[in-house]
């Protein structure tokens, strides 16, 4: 075999096994994703393979109202999808972690059972609708959704013990994508930390992995924290507060926005110290971390987290992860 030809092979073998590599990492739900689509498109050229004709009949789905979609790790639970749908539209839920283990539909409401996997995350699944036929779709962010109270406990390789934890009144409401945890860095034998910073988890569904966005700023304490804001807000649109507790929380948040003023006159009295730069490039030097990435396998979590030049631009990381209720 001459050695053009050898290369040649050796770049086509290659090639074919990327593929293969890539055809196994594809999703379940991609998988059933692609197969109703082929469904649909059989469907038309059965009819005529006109789709616009055919619109009326077979028009874009409306998803309009999900409820039932907060789910505990390890638990099973029935979401309620209401909304305008033919007979027979699809429904597929964007994540493998969440498991539909029974399905229905009457009329305009789809019904799915969903099981959670034990030592699951806080992540979410978006939720697709597929009208038969024309293939018309829409989709909703967190059709399904796991939350509740978490606690992280991280070992860095420099000795650092790292310790993300949700805040007490933590309510599982908005955008789970944005998850705030109080982070708390400890060095190696010491029982007080020596930096507390807010935090911001994300969870990649096609990635399978957990950032931690570190805030670069001490994380503000007490009601006047955009937390504790959050919480107040999700407690006020609960239709099962009382009038007299609507009106306690307003006046909680009236006390903690006066504090996030006082707090933000604050630092922007600090900002206009001539040394406030340098200090923070000083800070950013001695710490500077500011990105922890987390895998979740076999009950344990292994990553890296990214700091400072001084403490280390990729630390290994290990941990478990605990959930704490809702």
């Amino acid at each position: 075999m001459s050695p053009n030809l050898k290369r040649t092979v050796c770049s086509a073998v290659a090639l074919l096994f990327c593929f293969a590599l890539c055809r196994a990492a594809k999703f379940h739900f991609q998988d059933k994703e692609e197969a109703i689509l082929k469904a649909c498109s059989d469907q038309l050229q059965a009819l005529g393979g006109n789709r616009a004709a055919l619109k009326t009949r077979y028009p874009t789905p409306e998803i309009q109202l999900i409820s039932n979609n907060w789910l505990a790790p390890g638990s099973t639970g029935e979401v309620v999808v209401k909304g305008k749908f033919v007979p027979d539209t699809k429904f597929v839920f964007e994540n493998d972690n969440f498991e539909v283990v029974k399905e229905s539909q009457s009329g305009n409401e789809y019904r799915a059972t969903i099981r959670v996997p034990e030592g699951i995350g806080p992540q979410s699944a978006a939720l697709l609708a597929v009208t038969p036929v024309t293939g018309l779709m829409d989709r909703k962010d967190s059709g399904a959704i796991v939350c509740g109270k978490y606690e992280w406990t991280l070992e860095a390789a420099n000795g650092w013990q790292v310790v993300a934890r949700s805040p007490a009144n933590k309510v599982c409401g908005g955008n789970v994508r944005d998850d705030v945890y109080d982070v708390t860095f400890f060095k190696r034998g010491e029982t007080k930390p020596f930096e507390t910073r807010s935090g911001t988890l994300n969870f990649s569904v096609y990635e399978q992995v957990y950032r931690f966005a570190v805030s670069q700023a001490a994380a503000p304490q007490g009601q006047g924290s955009a937390t504790d804001m959050q919480a107040l807000a999700m407690k006020m649109a609960d239709p099962k507060t009382t009038p007299a507790e609507r009106a306690e929380i307003m006046k909680r948040l009236q006390d903690a926005q006066q504090q996030m003023m006082t707090q933000m006159q604050a630092n922007m009295k600090q900002m206009s110290d001539p040394s406030y730069a340098q200090k923070q490039e000083q800070l950013r030097q001695q710490f500077g971390c500011e990105r922890i990435e987390l895998t979740a396998q076999g009950g344990g979590l292994t990553g890296r987290m990214q700091c400072s030049q001084t403490v280390g631009t990729q630390l290994a990381m290990t941990g478990t992860m605990k959930f704490l209720g809702r």
